[in-house]
C-alpha cells in the first residue's frame, strides 16, 4: 500500500489479520458458547517483518519536515487502518450490472426487522437511490459506502426507484406513477430523502449539505466554513474550515457527519459524544492541550493539594523550567513531583522543560 509517495506490502500477512477478526467476533458472542468457540481458534500470529516495516515508515512519516502534524496524524492513521479497510470494503465486480440490476437492490427495505415503515437503519424514506458511481440501487448514501470499495458522490444521483411501486424515475419528492410522498424532507441539491416524523432539516449553500436543526438556530460562520450554534456567533476561536478534518476521537470526518460537533474553548472540533466521554477522564484538546473548558475551580483545589504536600528537604532548591499550555507563557517554579502552577494565569495544565538546581 502506498499513502503519498509511503509504501508498504501488505499481502504477506492476510492470513494473520484474518484470525485477529475471527477472535473479535467470538468475543462478542455471550454466554458459555464463547468458550467452546475460542478454544478451536488458533493463535494470532505476528507478522514481525511487516511490523518492523511498519515502524520504519511510521518514523519516516514523523520525520518528515515538510508536512504538518495534521497530515502526519492523517498519514499514519491511513497506514494503521489499511488492513481494515482492505478486508471490509470488498469490491464489487460491475462489469456485468450495466442496466440489469441485482434483483436484492430493487426489494423493498425497511428500518428495522419486522418494521413496516420504508428506510433503513440509517433513514426512514419510501425510496432508493440509483448510485451514478456503480448503477446500484441503494436506500441511502452510507448504505452505499458500507457495501461498496468506493464512495459515493451524493450530488451526482438522477434516479430513484419508489419502494411503494418499484417504479424508477427521475429522483424527486412524490412518486410519478403512484404519487405517494417518499418523504417529510427532500433536498434536490443532495438528493436527500428523510421522512422522520419530528426530525428537522435545513440545506445550507454554503456548506452545500443538509444539516439537522432548524435554519434560524444555526449561522454559516465564513472563516470556520461551517455552520455553528446561534448562540456561538461572535463567541468563538475561528479555525480555517474547522471541521474539514477527522475526530480526534473516533477518527470520523467531521464535516459530513451525522453526529453534531462541539466547539472547545480553544476552536478545535469533536464530536459532541466523544467530547462528553472524553471530557470525563482528560481536561486538555487531543489536538493542542489547552484546557477544554473552565478548570478554575479544579486548579484551585489543586492549590489546596499542594499546600498539604512539603516537598522533601533535597528538592527544595530544584527548580522547574515550564511551558504553560493555555498561556503559553515559559516561566521557572518551584519543582514539584506531580504539579507546577503558572505564574501568570494561575492554571496547571503546564508542561516541564527541564529540572535544574539553584547553586546559592
Amino acid at each position: 500500500m502506498a499513502v503519498d509517495g509511503y509504501r508498504i506490502t501488505l499481502d504477506n500477512d492476510l492470513d494473520e489479520w484474518s484470525d485477529v477478526e475471527a477472535v473479535e467476533e467470538t468475543n462478542e458472542i455471550g454466554g458459555g458458547e464463547t468458550s467452546t468457540r475460542q478454544s478451536s481458534i488458533k493463535p494470532v500470529k505476528v507478522d514481525l517483518e511487516y511490523q518492523n516495516e511498519l515502524r520504519k515508515v511510521i518514523l519516516s512519516i514523523q520525520n518528515d519536515l515538510n508536512i504538518s502534524q495534521d497530515e502526519k496524524a492523517k498519514k499514519v492513521q491511513e497506514l494503521m487502518t489499511s488492513h481494515w479497510r482492505k478486508n471490509e470494503k470488498k469490491p464489487i465486480d460491475n462489469s456485468n450490472i450495466d442496466d440489469e440490476f441485482i434483483e436484492d437492490d430493487l426489494k423493498p427495505t425497511y428500518t428495522y426487522e419486522k418494521s413496516q415503515k420504508f428506510g433503513c437503519k440509517h433513514y426512514q424514506r419510501g425510496s432508493k437511490l440509483q448510485a451514478e458511481c456503480c448503477k446500484r440501487f441503494f436506500t441511502c448514501r452510507f448504505c452505499h459506502d458500507e457495501k461498496c470499495d468506493h464512495k459515493i458522490d451524493r450530488h451526482a444521483t438522477k434516479n430513484m426507484m419508489c419502494m411503494y411501486c418499484q417504479t424508477i424515475q427521475p429522483a424527486s419528492k412524490t412518486c410519478n406513477n403512484c404519487k405517494r410522498e417518499l418523504a417529510r424532507y427532500y433536498c434536490d441539491t443532495c438528493k436527500f430523502w428523510d421522512d422522520h416524523p419530528v426530525r428537522e432539516i435545513y440545506h445550507c449553500d454554503q456548506c452545500g449539505i443538509c444539516r439537522q436543526g432548524r435554519d434560524k438556530d444555526f449561522f454559516h460562520c465564513e472563516v470556520c466554513d461551517c455552520c455553528l450554534q446561534i448562540h456561538l456567533k461572535g463567541m468563538h476561536k475561528c479555525i480555517e474550515k474547522n471541521l474539514d478534518r477527522d475526530c480526534m476521537i473516533c477518527g470520523e470526518y467531521l464535516f459530513s457527519s451525522t453526529m453534531k460537533p462541539h466547539l472547545m474553548l480553544c476552536g478545535h472540533s469533536l464530536h459532541e459524544e466523544c467530547f462528553i466521554e472524553y471530557s470525563k477522564t482528560a481536561y486538555q484538546c487531543p489536538t493542542c492541550c489547552k484546557s477544554i473548558a473552565n478548570m478554575e475551580i479544579y486548579f484551585r483545589r489543586i492549590d489546596a493539594i499542594v499546600a498539604q504536600q512539603k516537598m522533601p528537604p533535597e528538592y527544595e532548591n530544584c527548580v522547574a523550567n515550564i511551558l504553560c499550555n493555555d498561556c503559553e507563557i515559559r516561566s521557572t517554579v518551584s519543582y514539584h513531583f506531580s504539579y507546577h502552577k503558572c505564574p501568570e494565569c494561575r492554571g496547571y495544565n503546564t508542561k516541564v522543560l527541564d529540572r535544574a538546581s539553584i547553586l546559592f
